[in-house]
């Protein structure tokens, strides 16, 4: 298939509203219990959301199309401090969506170089992101890619009794 990465516009809004909303159900809809707690939680990452997100001058996203239709996206916070102990001169990347059939097949990844030659290029010297604990699938992909687990800290949403909760806070450096 043909993998096209480009940055995300005003154009892309729909489609990243779309693919946000399912990747992130796809990925923790086991997590919830209440419907109204997970659909608030899915909103977030709706085309009103994104068009909040893109408006802002301090972020970045990228949208990877497979034969021209949005299959997952990736967005970063230039200039974000990480948030155990608030080091100056980061990024973060808030989300990494990708939608089902497109996991394991290296997009994430080429999403990431982007993101971090980009971060390099605005003069940042890591990124940073935040994983759910029990998300080892995914913890396990960053480790791979060079990010370091620095700590963790509490999910504030309202998650489905008994579930962990607790968030882990990795970094990679950009050499």
């Amino acid at each position: 298939m043909d993998l096209v990465i480009t940055r995300a516009g005003e154009n892309d809004i729909a489609e990243l509203g779309v693919i946000g909303p399912a990747a992130y159900a796809a990925a923790y809809h086991e997590d919830w219990d209440d419907a109204v707690g997970f659909a608030r939680q899915i909103i977030g990452f709706g085309p009103d959301a994104m068009r909040v997100f893109l408006a802002r001058p301090d972020t970045r996203t990228w949208i990877a199309r497979q034969d021209g239709v949005g299959v997952g996206f990736l967005t970063m916070v230039v200039g974000s401090l990480e948030s155990i102990a608030n080091r100056p001169n980061g990024a973060e990347i808030p989300r990494i969506y990708l939608l089902p059939g497109a996991r394991r097949g290296g997009i994430g990844r080429k999403l990431l170089d982007i993101a971090e030659g980009q971060a390099k290029s605005e003069g940042c010297t890591y990124v940073w992101l935040d994983v759910m604990e029990h998300a080892e699938w995914a913890r396990a992909a960053y480790a791979r890619w060079g990010f370091t687990d620095i700590g963790g800290k509490v999910f504030s949403g309202g998650l489905r009794p008994g579930r962990n909760r607790g968030m882990r806070v990795m970094v990679k450096e950009l050499k």
